[in-house]
């Protein structure tokens, strides 16, 4: 900004001691008034001003207006074209006597605390008596009290605006003067895994980034080779960026990328074929969790058939409902699965060993399940149940005479031939046996005919 001062408008503070005098100058004698507030140029803090002064002896002093923004402090700096005469500063608010001033002092760099929001005006002179002609610039840094009094909520974590954690990018600026000091990021990671973040900015700029986790120091994130993070667990982490000081500002540059980790790290040797959990025959039950995010992505489950027959399995996730989990049964350990649905699943499979995987496939999926197995082999010997009795004891029509052994397995069979529970041959007799059922609650769970059993042949 370029500013200019002829004879007539020029004003010198200390004329105010005339008491509105109109005084001719005379050389060397008394100082010309600058009458600063009518001739000043309008100023932007933070921005140079350009200013001239003349050797005319009336054009000794340039004068700028600034408005100062909110509470804080300014520093103040002129630079003549001409090294060897000295600036001095003056700043005035109220009235024609500077409150804040270089004269009389050796160093020319002026600091001034303490101001409130308002108009001011910088006057910037050189000795009237020796006035040469020269160019001058202006500098002015203001410190404000609130460095981000003009922020928007993302100057604190509870309003971080969101950053992808893979090839994600976002540009932003940060200004200490203008208020605008800091910048929240937060990147979410809903698995485990490492992420990468590039921090870029303007050469000259003195930005500075870090990165926050829930737990540990914050670490700085160098704008030539970046940060690197190998093993996070899922979570919310936050990049903050700052401009370092009173009048640092500029423009910055955040990239990400993320590559998942081991999603089986804490879900135990059952999270991978190899380490299946054994399913008892003819019928068991388990309850479990998988989550992708807490590195327990899945669960494997191994069944072992001695001979042909249909698998029943029941298979429920919950917590929530509307999650992606779901089980699979799988024909070999390498197979892909086919998904269980309904809670009438039934396949007939010939002897061998079959898995069933649990798998929470993808980042924030998660559910607690519960899964249940009774196998009817295809070889039984069927019977009715003719009496339910209490204690749980079912009393089927079939015993030794039919080739029935106590110990003998059994499936419980509701209406439509659906297995409801499975069993043992407690005693047998000639035609009759008695079935203890695995589950107590079955034997209210029967219907009061139709019931009927299918014992294993021996």
């Amino acid at each position: 900004m370029s500013a200019k001062f002829s004879r007539a408008a020029l004003v010198l503070s200390a004329a105010s001691l005339l008491a509105g005098c109109h005084a001719r100058w005379f050389p060397l004698a008394t100082p010309p008034t600058i009458h600063f507030r009518d001739t000043a140029a309008d100023a932007v803090l933070g921005k140079t001003a350009d200013g001239t002064l003349s050797d005319d002896g009336a054009g000794y002093g340039g004068a700028f207006k600034y408005t100062i923004p909110a509470a804080g402090s300014l520093v103040l700096t002129a630079k003549p074209s001409l090294g060897s005469v000295a600036l001095d500063i003056n700043v005035f608010t109220d009235g024609n006597v500077p409150f804040a001033t270089t004269k009389d002092q050796a160093d020319k760099k002026l600091t001034v605390q303490d101001l409130q929001a308002g108009d001011l005006y910088v006057v910037v002179t050189e000795s009237w008596k020796d006035a040469v002609s020269l160019r001058f610039k202006l500098n002015t840094v203001f410190k404000p009290v609130e460095p981000d009094g003009a922020n928007g909520a993302y100057k604190t974590q509870a309003g971080a605006r969101d950053l992808p954690a893979d090839k994600g990018m976002v540009s932003d600026t940060v200004d200490y003067s203008a208020m605008r000091r800091t910048n929240y990021w937060k990147v979410t990671l809903d698995g485990g895994g490492g992420l990468a973040i590039k921090f870029t900015k303007e050469d000259t700029a003195h930005l500075s980034a870090e990165f926050q986790s829930p737990s540990g120091a914050p670490e700085k994130i160098d704008p030539a080779v970046g940060l690197k993070k190998e093993d996070l667990a899922a979570g919310d982490y936050y990049i903050k960026v700052t401009a370092d000081d009173a009048g640092d500002a500029g423009k910055y540059t955040l990239t990400t990328g993320f590559k998942t980790g081991d999603v089986c790290k804490n879900g135990g040797p059952a999270c991978t074929v190899d380490g299946a959990e054994d399913l008892k025959v003819p019928s068991d039950s388990k309850t479990g969790e998988v989550d992708f995010s807490k590195a327990k992505a899945a669960h494997f489950y191994k069944v072992t058939l001695k001979e042909k027959g249909k698998l029943l399995i029941n298979f429920k996730a919950t917590q929530p409902r509307t999650s992606h989990v779901a089980g699979y049964l799988m024909k070999a350990s390498d197979d892909e699965g086919e998904k269980i649905s309904g809670s009438t699943f039934q396949r007939t499979l010939d002897a061998g060993e079959y898995f069933i995987r649990v798998v929470a496939p993808d980042a924030g999926d998660a559910a607690k399940y519960a899964l249940g197995t009774i196998f009817q082999p295809d070889n039984f010997i069927g019977a009715d149940v003719v009496e339910v009795g209490k204690p749980c004891m079912l009393t089927v029509n079939a015993g030794t005479n039919q080739n029935v052994r106590a110990g003998a397995s059994v499936t419980i069979v509701g209406t439509n031939n659906v297995p409801v529970d499975s069993g043992v041959i407690d005693q047998a007799f000639p035609n009759l046996s008695k079935v203890r059922p695995f589950n107590a609650r079955t034997c209210n769970a029967l219907p009061s005919s139709g019931a009927k059993v299918q014992i294993a042949a021996q």
